[in-house]
């Protein structure tokens, strides 16, 4: 998983976004994830993938109920794809997967991540990829382009579960 140190070192101090224990406490946050964000925290801008700069409500790091099905669930606000102010990656509290859920009179959501750490490494290594691909031939950038799906997928094969999934989609149009 990445680091809070090989985050800053690849988006910048004031790149990555961290939470106090202690809001996290107050928020009910369970303590594996808790620790991420107070520890690594995450990105505050991937180019189309994410920011924590959310334009309208829920803002990152709100817990709001959320109605699925005949049951209401709490989740955390963590940020939204850099164009589309009408999603927010949220954090299921209850399972503890990332989902990323449309606001609308009709909501939808689609788990991205089975878990927090997993959702912080796709991010860190996408980042990772931009920076990197750009420099290399078209060969070179196909074989990156496929290790880091497989990569991923090892990491978390149930972000990949659909090729219509996030995660699959983002790849696809990688390469």
């Amino acid at each position: 998983m990445a680091t809070h140190a090989e985050l800053v070192e690849l988006f910048g101090p004031a790149g990555v976004a961290t939470v106090g224990p202690e809001a996290l406490a107050e928020q009910r946050i369970p303590q594996a994830d808790a620790e991420v964000l107070s520890s690594t925290g995450l990105p505050t801008f991937l180019d189309v993938l994410f920011t924590t700069e959310t334009k309208g409500e829920p803002q990152a790091f709100t817990v709001v109920p959320v109605e699925a099905g005949d049951e209401q669930v709490r989740v955390l606000a963590l940020g939204a794809p850099t164009d589309a102010d009408d999603m927010r990656y949220c954090l299921d509290l209850e399972h503890g997967y990332v989902i990323l859920l449309t606001l609308s009179p009709e909501p939808a959501a689609e788990i991205v991540n089975r878990t927090l750490d997993d959702f912080v490494e796709f991010l860190y290594r996408l980042a990772l990829y931009s920076k990197h691909v750009e420099r290399l031939g078209e060969a070179e950038a196909q074989a990156y382009t496929a290790q880091l799906g497989d990569y991923l997928r090892a990491r978390d094969q149930f972000a990949f579960a659909s090729p219509e999934s996030w995660w699959s989609m983002v790849l696809d149009q990688l390469g």
